[in-house]
């Protein structure tokens, strides 16, 4: 969460160097989120058959749905705790990550009208000279 605010305000003061250092620390959390994944997805897997689940979407809510009686109830709460953390932090990322493309494209578009002003103002006057 940290590095992808590091990244926006990279992206508001213009330090590309703290954008490319945001990027990279992003990439590396992800690279952790994707193998982390990967592990959940096969304890699931594991858990689903040890548990006799039939249902073929590893999901959080579906394995406590199933153990619920069979196992510590704390054991659940906790899960399910940590499922709704998970959520909540993902839908901050997301609203940073909108805001962060908001700011990129209307910093396009600044650039792109400065650059079709600075070509246009060969043929004509930047200023106004009648007022």
């Amino acid at each position: 969460m940290q590095s992808v605010l590091e990244k926006q305000t990279a992206l508001v003061n213009g330090k590309s160097d703290l954008i490319k250092e945001s990027v990279s620390k992003e990439e590396k959390i992800l690279l952790a989120v994707q193998l982390s994944e990967e592990t959940r997805l096969k304890v699931m897997e594991d858990l689903f058959v040890e548990f006799k689940i039939e249902n073929k979407r590893y999901k959080l809510e579906v394995l406590v749905e199933n153990l619920t009686g069979k196992i510590n109830k704390n054991i659940l709460e906790n899960i399910s705790l940590s499922e709704r953390r998970i959520k909540v932090t993902i839908r901050e990322i997301q609203k940073i990550n909108h805001q962060n493309m908001v700011l990129i494209q209307q910093s396009r578009s600044i650039i792109n009208d400065t650059i079709t002003a600075v070509l246009n103002s060969k043929h004509r006057s930047i200023v106004d000279r009648k007022g």
